[in-house]
């Protein structure tokens, strides 16, 4: 089969959808009701980023002060003192490319919120233009997926991967739609998308390399096109535009962290759950009960009707997502992560036969209202999670300028989504205060943003878990360090001014050292104390 001929299998492909679309009703989805629908659902999952300055992900206010020390490096003596940008091809950039040109005219925590809310879009759009070049017409049904952008990975912070996740979807339309196109065509697009998702993360790269080549096999499946010049033509498509990126990799400081992969067979399961979870089993069981009974009637009244290509990917994903090690690159999560994409790129190859219900109308009436109580169980915990980290935030303003914060954790920490959304919040001195914070993420190999070779001992850089604060007091006492080496909170005492407690009760005010610590405020899940630096 040459390329014209796969060209006319792709447009009969293409025409069967559309002339699937042209006998439903017209009144049923036209564009201008998609798009009004389109638009209602948006501002929704929007609306908790308007109220909330601080969204409570868990390792967003980490990056979000990462964003604060590379827009203000140039013209901040403390951050130029304490950190240091190296460039470098690291497949997680695309927050630091994006929100510090954004930092001047909006500020932080706007041009974070911004990210955000990029990112939601993302994730709620793919699977509509996905659907659209499938189908041959705009469906509202793709935007049932406003039911899981708020999901457990979102809440974890993993921002850049979600990003990663909506363009992986976009891109994999834009290859089914130059299907049939000439090689160059399709491989400078390809090519294109593989930038900008190496820049977001590996994960979000291979998920759309697994799901363009798992699209490309069914095509050629189906057209019997396995003679050598089409193969050689879909290979070279396929292979060509990732080949700079393996070589970026391998020539990046990301490549260091090839060793660090763990394989865990316990989890899978988990991933599941926490992608489908928000924050209450009371209120995500029922939930998920309604909708599990919905998509049961839906199949059991043949309404639902599943792309074959759509099989092969998901398949394809789903062994991806069994065969991944836990952690890879020293990427924790990196199968757990997979489940976001195999829901949302799979999404755009479900249709859902409208005519056939009885009231559409009353269809998406429900789906909003689900989407809606969905935002609104997220909203009301963002606002009592709030409470806490705006009290935080608000502590670090009694640092002066400058001042260097050690991070810790209670001996026996409290959990539940509060002390999450805390857990990375002390690094928000980085953008209160111009602060060094003991565990900003400056990872080499991870992130381009460094501590200066002078402060470099003195932070982690190599994200490991919070010393505890017991910890911290026996190395005050070691005069000569640990037996083990040396750790970053050796003679804390001299080199910061202060120290915080994260995990800790509120009805608790006892100082754990008070010859070494001045407390200076007791908040709900943290105490703020200031060093002696005449102990």
């Amino acid at each position: 089969m040459n390329e014209a001929d796969a060209g006319t299998g792709m447009s009969e492909f293409q025409n069967r959808g559309r002339l699937a679309s042209a006998s439903l009703d017209r009144s049923i989805e036209r564009p201008w009701v998609v798009l009004k629908q389109t638009l209602l659902v948006t501002a929704l999952i929007l609306l908790p980023l308007f109220y909330t300055v601080v969204p409570p992900l868990e390792d967003y206010p980490n990056h979000l002060a990462r964003m604060q020390a590379l827009a203000g490096i140039p013209g901040n003596e403390s951050l130029s003192r304490f950190y240091e940008v190296a460039w470098a091809p690291i497949p997680n950039l695309i927050m630091d490319l994006i929100v510090p040109p954004l930092v001047p005219f909006f500020g932080v925590y706007t041009a974070g919120r911004i990210f955000v809310g990029l990112t939601l879009l993302l994730m709620l759009l793919g699977p509509m233009l996905l659907h659209r070049t499938l189908d041959g017409r705009w469906s509202a049904w793709p935007l049932v997926g406003g039911l899981f952008v708020y999901n457990g990975f979102l809440f974890t912070g993993l921002m850049n991967y979600l990003f990663g996740v909506g363009a992986a979807v976009l891109g994999l339309s834009v290859w089914i739609r130059l299907c049939g196109k000439p090689v160059v065509i399709r491989a400078l697009a390809s090519l294109a998308f593989c930038t900008v998702l190496y820049v977001c993360h590996l994960s979000a790269l291979g998920l759309y390399g697994l799901g363009i080549a798992s699209f490309e096999f069914w095509r050629l499946w189906t057209q019997k096109a396995w003679k050598p010049a089409p193969l050689l033509r879909s290979a070279l498509a396929l292979g060509v535009p990732f080949l700079p990126f393996l070589y970026f990799l391998v020539t990046s400081p990301t490549w260091g962290l090839s060793h660090d992969i763990i394989w865990e067979s316990q989890g899978k399961f988990e991933a599941v759950t926490l992608f489908l979870s928000v924050y209450s089993d009371i209120t995500d069981i029922p939930f998920l009960m309604l909708i599990a009974i919905a998509i049961g009637i839906a199949v059991k009244r043949g309404l639902v009707s599943f792309h074959p290509a759509g099989l092969i990917v998901a398949g394809v994903l789903t062994l991806a997502f069994l065969a991944m090690p836990r952690m890879a690159f020293g990427s924790w999560m990196a199968d757990q992560r997979i489940v976001v994409g195999i829901f949302f790129m799979t999404l755009g190859f479900i249709s859902v036969d409208l005519k056939r219900l009885e009231n559409h109308n009353a269809f998406f009436a429900v789906c909003l209202v689900a989407i809606a109580f969905r935002v609104v169980d997220v909203s009301a915990h963002w606002v009592a999670i709030s409470q806490p980290l705006q009290e935080l935030k608000s502590s670090l303003r009694l640092m002066p300028l400058g001042a260097r914060l050690l991070v810790t954790q209670a001996d026996d920490p409290a959990e539940g989504a509060v002390d999450a959304a805390l857990s990375h919040a002390p690094t928000l001195a980085v953008i209160e205060r111009s602060a060094l914070v003991s565990r900003l993420f400056v990872v080499p190999g991870k992130q381009i943003l460094r501590a200066r070779p002078e402060y470099s001992g003195h932070v982690d850089t190599e994200d490991g878990d919070t010393p505890r604060i017991s910890q911290i007091i026996v190395a005050a006492e070691e005069e000569e360090g640990s037996a083990e080496g040396p750790r970053y909170w050796d003679r804390w005492t001299e080199f910061y001014d202060y120290l915080i407690v994260l995990g800790t009760d509120s009805d608790e005010t006892s100082n754990p050292a008070p010859d070494l610590l001045k407390i200076v405020h007791n908040g709900r899940g943290f105490q703020l104390y200031k060093i002696r630096k005449d102990a």
